[in-house]
């Protein structure tokens, strides 16, 4: 029977999968918010540029005192400091979109500050005609750089939506964690009421259960159904004398030897204390009691040589038609008594 005392596989490799997904999710949303700030800064100076430029050529031409040389510092800055990084930024795509585009409005740049500064000298209207037509051709480039930049920042907003879908992947997850968690708890529990926490043999309340079925099921096809009591002769010696460990110790050994003796069909529980009893489905009392024998004399050799020295008594009786489940109980435990009375490390029936 499957037993249920650790998390399985399962639910550990699917709380691995939500923390990675977690994980995966929050470094997700942390780089998207960094790069969208990032975008925000390349739009602004982008759109800085252009309205510099802007702002520089009416300065210029309306012939103001103010000198345009500052304007001339700060927008050859912007161009220095975006070119100087590259196009093949870390922090996003915009940068990579607009960075051609940047250089090209550089060149541009470069030829309408010369014919500024020239005009700025020696005004005439042939340069103004010239500084009409390049500053043109630069707000036209500077619309597409700012363009490009704000077409790949909404690309990459749209891209956000992957968020939503790890989110609802991780949701997911998670519930088939939750679900796998109650199910893993409901085992459990019904795992640890039906057996014993010493030696994991079914318990007294299950014995109570099963062999209420194991008859209504001889009775119903009118077959043979034996039950096996034994217990560890002088159990509170080995107690008094070892401890309490070496006797947790011998029921467990004990228990493994059991098990390993009966038939996949024989039901094997401990009933109490050093007490154990083995419900042998369609067997009838001859049957069960070379079962026992070889019960007892496994446990007589085993004990001998591996374990604390020990030996069982066991009783054996076949259901009769009509008896209760708890007559059919005190009949293999008179069986048992017998035994011990015998003599212990023997095996009597129920006459």
């Amino acid at each position: 029977m499957l037993q249920y005392k650790r998390p399985s596989t399962y639910l550990i490799g699917l709380s691995l999968v939500l923390f990675c997904l977690g994980f995966v999710m929050a470094y997700y949303v942390y780089t998207t918010v960094s790069n969208l700030k990032y975008d925000a800064k390349i739009i602004n100076e982008t759109g800085t540029i252009r309205g510099s430029i802007q702002r520089v050529t009416k300065l210029v031409l309306s012939d103001s005192p103010e000198s345009p040389y500052v304007i001339f510092n700060d927008i050859n800055g912007l161009f220095d400091h975006f070119i100087s990084e590259g196009g093949g930024n870390r922090h996003s795509g915009v940068r990579e979109a607009v960075y051609h585009g940047i250089v090209e409005l550089r060149e541009k740049w470069n030829i309408l500050e010369t014919l500024l500064v020239e005009f700025r000298q020696t005004p005439s209207r042939r340069l103004e005609l010239e500084i009409v037509a390049e500053s043109e051709v630069c707000w036209f480039a500077a619309d597409s750089v700012v363009f490009a930049a704000q077409s790949a920042t909404e690309w990459k907003v749209g891209e956000f939506n992957h968020f939503y879908r790890i989110l609802i992947l991780n949701a997911l997850t998670a519930i088939l964690v939750i679900v796998h968690v109650v199910l893993y708890v409901r085992k459990k529990l019904e795992f640890e009421s039906s057996h014993d926490s010493v030696t994991d043999l079914l318990n007294r309340r299950a014995y109570d259960s099963m062999i209420r079925s194991e008859i209504a099921r001889s009775t119903r096809y009118s077959s043979k159904l034996s039950l096996i009591l034994f217990d560890v002769d002088k159990f509170k010696h080995i107690n008094d004398t070892r401890g309490h460990g070496a006797g947790d110790r011998v029921l467990v050994e004990l228990a493994q030897e059991i098990k390993s003796t009966v038939r996949e069909t024989d039901l094997v529980f401990r009933t109490g204390g050093d007490e154990f009893a083995v419900v042998c489905p369609e067997t009838e009392i001859s049957g069960a009691f070379q079962l026992a024998e070889k019960i007892r004399k496994t446990i007589e050799l085993q004990s001998a040589t591996d374990w604390i020295a020990c030996t069982v008594s066991l009783g054996v009786a076949e259901y009769q038609s009509g008896i209760s489940p708890k007559e059919f109980y005190h009949q293999a435990d008179q069986a048992l008594y017998a035994a011990k009375n015998g003599g212990r490390n023997r095996v009597e029936t129920w006459n």
